[in-house]
């Protein structure tokens, strides 16, 4: 008797399958080698720190993209250090892929070691929450603590299973189980974004971390994140497709993104990629 697949019955939800196809024809247009040529490494480094600075924007530490660039965005204030973390994730990323594939849950607690290194102290580095999580975007109420552990482990063996969803399906997922539970005090954002970029990569979807979809989510609004994400939460029909093609317009946005910044770097080029902090 075959395994159920529960995500790719998520891909039959009305209205899945267009936002799938428009995001993975907008990715796939940026990254033909025709469009890309031979400037894939610099749109890798440029992607991160772009990525980066929107991710770290979404929760409101919003320092301007020359900040990340020279690498003042981590200076040492509460903000500077927020997002210290944030690109210390995003410099490990492309290391993690290999690990998310056989063991997501360990990606996900390396990331948030990285992320929140400044803002966490001892055991709660990469350990599920024993409290209540803090909420930046104003999402609402997380589950009880008791409840984290036996999702994150639900979702762990969804992701190491494999899947025949699409990557946009199984990204999306990922995404809005990890807002919606919070696993970790601070910084389950920005995990959340990382693990897009995750999913996708290991996918083969974007297997070089070239598109920005978290400029995708920053020209959607915060607002609309939010409400999509509560949408999820719902676990209604209505309320999870909702998400996925709110999520594969972020994809297709980030794509977008890349080839905005791919044009840039023909023009002008484009920096070294910033030190550590």
């Amino acid at each position: 008797m075959p395994t159920p697949d529960p995500l790719a019955e998520l891909g039959t939800l009305p209205g899945v399958d267009v936002a799938v196809a428009e995001a993975r024809a907008a990715v796939d247009a940026v990254l033909w080698p025709r469009n890309l040529g031979q400037d894939g490494p610099a749109l890798a480094v440029a992607s991160r720190v772009h990525g980066a600075q929107a991710c770290a924007a979404v929760d409101g530490i919003d320092f301007a993209i020359e900040a990340w660039w020279t690498g003042d965005a981590w200076d040492d204030s509460p903000m500077g250090r927020v997002a210290a973390g944030v690109w210390r994730g995003y410099r490990e990323l492309s290391d993690l892929v290999d690990t998310w594939r056989v063991a997501p849950l360990q990606a996900l607690a390396r990331l948030h070691a990285l992320v929140a290194a400044d803002t966490e102290v001892g055991d709660a580095l990469g350990r599920p929450r024993i409290g209540d999580p803090q909420d930046p975007l104003r999402i609402g109420p997380a589950p009880a603590p008791a409840q984290v552990a036996a999702r994150l482990s639900l979702l762990g063996r969804l992701v190491g299973s494999g899947t025949t969803a699409p990557a946009v399906v199984e990204a999306a997922v990922v995404h809005g189980e990890l807002l919606t539970l919070r696993p970790f005090e601070t910084g389950s954002g920005p995990v959340a974004r990382m693990a897009t970029r995750l999913v996708l990569a290991a996918r083969g979807l974007d297997p070089d971390q070239l598109t920005v979809p978290e400029v995708g989510i920053l020209k959607l609004g915060r607002p609309a994140y939010v409400e999509a994400l509560r949408q999820f939460g719902t676990g209604s029909p209505a309320g999870v497709a909702h998400w996925i093609e709110f999520f594969g317009t972020t994809v297709a946005l980030g794509a977008a993104a890349a080839a905005e910044i791919l044009s840039g770097i023909r023009a002008q080029g484009v920096g070294k990629e910033p030190a550590g902090e």
